[in-house]
């Protein structure tokens, strides 16, 4: 089992989540546009469309116009997610010394990382409490929900727990043990798994969010962007081109552009 878990899994996990991601955004960029979508006061230059997407990507402030208790709770969700992702990736292939470019010692960057990835970590798993008791707790929002919206928190609650349960036990993890593992999988020479039961549990979690991600609601971060794109874009230029035969028109927009049938 852990041979499988180990040095099997990872594999699928990944390859099911490139093909997904490929095929999702695939399916998005082939859908048909109509007609514009673009959201006026349209930006002009590229670097005004750069603003627009980086904007509604990093401050939400379609959540904020709408309901700012989500919005503050689905921003630090957003935002320590990101800090933990990143932590993972600098502080593991660092061995949480990555602080001492900047001067540290190396028992200050230890500590350092320590108390931001915890703190991270005990922020998210907060927001992701409070998103998930909003499911249950307001009517509204209850009667919209579905059982993948539970799902999706569930799981990535389950990821959070058990790696704070790592961070704040005395359970003893090997640091070069997880980079050593790590790296065989990345160089696909993959060795066995370290045997401590809650970094298996979390390694085993994560690989199930990364293949279920594609299929997921989790996706719309990656959706947003393509929407964000859609709605940033330059605006029409009136009066349009005749393309009586555009197929990208719906059969009622030809027919309205191309005049009375024959």
């Amino acid at each position: 089992m852990l041979f499988f878990i180990g040095q099997v899994f990872p594999y699928i996990a990944a390859g099911i989540f490139i093909l997904g991601m490929i095929w999702r955004v695939g399916t998005w960029l082939k859908a048909p546009l109509p007609f514009p979508l673009t959201l006026l006061p349209a930006p002009i230059t590229s670097s005004d469309r750069v603003r627009r997407i980086c904007g509604e990507l990093l401050l939400f402030p379609s959540i904020w116009r709408s309901d700012r208790g989500l919005w503050l709770w689905a921003w630090l969700m957003h935002v320590t997610l990101a800090m933990v992702l990143g932590g993972h990736i600098v502080g593991i292939s660092s061995v949480g010394l990555q602080f001492t470019e900047l001067g540290f010692t190396a028992e200050q960057s230890l500590a350092l990382s320590a108390l931001m990835g915890t703190s991270s970590g005990v922020i998210l798993l907060a927001a992701l409490i409070v998103l998930l008791y909003r499911r249950t707790a307001i009517p509204e929002v209850k009667r919209l929900s579905d059982p993948a919206d539970y799902f999706d928190l569930l799981l990535i609650l389950a990821i959070v727990v058990s790696g704070l349960h790592m961070r704040m036990t005395s359970l003893d993890v090997d640091l070069l043990a997880i980079r050593a593992y790590l790296g065989g999988i990345l160089s696909f020479h993959p060795i066995p798994i370290p045997h401590q039961w809650i970094f298996v549990s979390h390694f085993f979690l994560v690989n199930v969010l990364l293949m279920y991600f594609p299929f997921s609601k989790l996706v719309h971060f990656v959706g947003s962007m393509v929407n964000q794109s859609i709605l940033a874009a330059p605006p029409p230029v009136y009066p349009t081109p005749h393309k009586a035969n555009n197929p990208n028109l719906l059969p009622s927009a030809r027919l309205w552009k191309g005049g009375n049938a024959q």
